[in-house]
């Protein structure tokens, strides 16, 4: 295996990070998985889980509406940019735009309801002590709670063991509650970025995903599902990459995507 990843680590100049669970026979691999990372936008998923949870708690609503103004809105991935400033839009329909096409200014309208550091809480209580969201998108050095750590990892930082914990704990339906892990996992569902860990799969397997990328960075977390019902967890991370490439065949979603392959259908 680490012949493997430090082939395509080769290949595409970067860091590659990851942990893997097959749920059917408890088999795991890891390379590098507890390095930390820089999430990218994978940290969009401790945010949506925290806000489900505080749903669930009863101290946010699904149908409560968040106005969109022109101060708020911000660049990078996400569409509403593009909207009337006044719009009213539901803390459930902004995480889903956080989530399915990782909307800036939708995450930094979410971030701004939920808090920071409450998401960091909700992450420790979860049992993850390094998962860390510093600041929202686009946003100065001065609005971040931790100012060097956030100029070092950007928006938060996790490691891929953390993220594989999280998605073990989906996949058990231990986040909060079975019904509110499906809520997660069915906005997981629609992700719309599918250059990594979906590209080499077959048409009939089930992707559940959030992914992250930055200029030197790419990421995807996901719990995939084989036709037969058989179920893993992956957690990749493709860092410190040399040239910054913003097209599908980046060199870091084409090793994450190579490593999925041989993880689920070469592997055995």
């Amino acid at each position: 295996m680490r012949e493997f990843v430090q082939e395509l680590e080769t290949r595409c100049g970067g860091l590659i990070c990851f942990a893997f669970t097959d749920f059917q026979t408890g088999t795991t691999q890891r390379y590098r998985a507890d390095h930390l990372c820089q999430t990218a936008s994978i940290i969009k998923l401790p945010i949506l889980v925290h806000a489900a949870l505080a749903v669930r708690e009863g101290q946010k609503r699904w149908d409560e509406k968040l106005r969109l103004t022109d101060g708020e809105k911000v660049g990078g991935s996400g569409v509403l940019t593009q909207l009337t400033s006044g719009l009213e839009i539901s803390l459930r329909d902004l995480c889903v735009l956080m989530t399915v096409v990782s909307d800036n200014t939708a995450t930094n309208m979410v971030i701004a309801h939920l808090g920071v550091e409450p998401v960091n809480a909700r992450m420790r209580s979860l049992g993850l002590p390094l998962t860390t969201l510093y600041r929202k998108s686009y946003s100065s050095d001065s609005d971040s709670f931790d100012v060097e750590a956030s100029r070092v990892y950007g928006l938060g930082r996790t490691t891929a063991q953390e993220m594989l914990d999280l998605l073990t704990l989906l996949a058990e339906g231990k986040i909060g509650d079975a019904e509110t892990s499906r809520e997660i996992l069915t906005m997981m569902e629609a992700q719309m970025y599918r250059d990594a860990i979906p590209r080499y799969l077959p048409e009939d397997w089930k992707y559940a995903g959030k992914t992250g990328a930055i200029n030197a960075v790419r990421n995807d977390v996901a719990l995939v599902t084989a036709p037969d019902g058989r179920r893993f967890a992956l957690s990749l991370f493709c860092q410190q990459m040399p040239v910054s490439l913003w097209t599908p065949d980046n060199p870091g979603l084409l090793a994450l995507a190579e490593l999925t392959r041989w993880l689920l259908l070469e592997r055995t």
